[in-house]
């Protein structure tokens, strides 16, 4: 197993972003980007907090599974809740991880950070970001793309001490090899560049290292928001 992982603060005065590539147990490792909510406060603080408090919750699991990661995340919850009444102050994250133990990976999301499986450099699956945009694609309320596009960056679910709002959604992909790869990014990432056109960047690079830098040049010439990467290699 081979990981990349950058991240930076972008055009922002702050990176609200916080990477953890952990071994949870010797046999099981998890990949994991939180995002500090924009608008909100301490967004960094929020991002390690949750970020730890799901490590800390899975290191106590014998078995790692959907309903145990959502009590990671529950964990995390009562963790803001409590950091916010504290604090009297509004502070969340969003979060998205790979968990691979077994030979098997466990993706998991809640909010808008995008995790994309490759499997010879072809994308066989990703996560549909918990926004606004994509709930009114869904149900057909708004038809216009100018205004769907207005809600991108409106997240329907995060970590910010409410567990009703934060469920997580999963996928999980078995029996892999060499050539599988999983990338998780946070929107920073996402806003520039889409599953296919990372694909792309793939498919013309001598070699992983090489995909990556190239990314990585663009987002720093570019990215806005904070932008941070992890490529996990099988």
């Amino acid at each position: 197993m081979k990981s990349i992982v950058f991240s930076h603060k972008g055009k922002r005065e702050v990176n609200q972003d916080f990477v953890m590539v952990q071994n949870i147990n010797p046999e099981t490792y998890l990949h994991l980007i939180a995002d500090g909510m924009g608008g909100y406060e301490h967004g960094e603080i929020a991002a390690k907090l949750v970020a730890e408090s799901v490590l800390t919750f899975l290191s106590t699991v014998e078995t790692i599974n959907e309903a145990q990661i959502q009590k990671a995340i529950n964990k995390a919850n009562l963790a803001i809740r409590q950091l916010r009444e504290k604090n009297n102050s509004k502070i969340g994250a969003t979060v998205g991880g790979v968990i691979l133990q077994a030979n098997q990976a466990t993706c998991f999301w809640v909010g808008d950070v995008k995790i994309f499986h490759y499997k010879n450099n072809r994308l066989v699956k990703e996560s549909t970001s918990h926004t606004l945009m994509n709930e009114v694609i869904s149900n057909g309320s708004i038809k216009d793309p100018k205004q769907i596009s207005k809600y991108k960056h409106v997240v329907t679910r995060s970590v910010q001490g409410d567990i009703e709002h934060s469920q997580i959604e999963t996928f999980t992909q078995k029996n892999l090899d060499s050539s599988d790869l999983f990338l998780v990014c946070s929107d920073g990432v996402h806003d520039l560049y889409d599953g296919i056109h990372l694909q792309q960047i793939l498919n013309t690079s001598d070699s992983n290292e090489e995909a990556f830098n190239r990314i990585e040049k663009r987002l720093l010439d570019e990215a806005k928001d904070n932008f941070s990467l992890i490529t996990l290699q099988i």
